[in-house]
This record gives C-alpha cells, structure tokens and sequence, in this order.
C-alpha cells in the first residue's frame, strides 16, 4: 500500500507543470522512498503500517509523498 501510495502521489504531481523535471523515474523514486519512510513512520505511532493495512496508514504516506515531491520542487524553483 505505501508503495502504490507514493507512486499515486508522483503520478499525481506529474500534472502540475511548475518545477516539473525532466526524467519522470527521479519524482517516482522520491515518491516511493518518502511513502516507504512514512509508512515506517506510521507503524512506529501505531496506527496500521507494516502489521495490517489501514487506510490511516495509505493517507499518512501519500500525504507526506505529496509534501515531500512539492518541498523538491520548490526547491528546484527557487534555485532556478
């Protein structure tokens, strides 16, 4: 679940333009290693993670894949 969270939230930031780089492989792997440290994350606060999928567990990685993607790009912009 947390992979396909933070692949969803990768896929989901590729349709916003701003900051957008060039190679698509480079956001889906921040995405993915966000959501997986979350995930982590999730099951250390104990609620779901690694014992038993929860929806709390999914929206808690794609949320902080999503944050994590948009800190890069700002990153990006501000450089740029």
């Amino acid at each position: 679940m947390w992979i396909v969270a933070g692949a969803g939230a990768a896929l989901l930031a590729r349709l916003v333009d701003a900051g957008r780089p060039r190679l698509w492989a480079a956001e889906l792997f921040v995405g993915i290693a966000a959501a997986v440290v979350a995930g982590l994350a999730a099951t250390a606060l104990d609620f779901a993670g690694l014992r038993e999928p929860d929806w709390r567990a999914g929206l808690f990685t794609f949320f902080t894949a999503f944050t994590a993607l948009g800190v890069i790009r700002l990153v990006r912009l501000l450089r740029a």
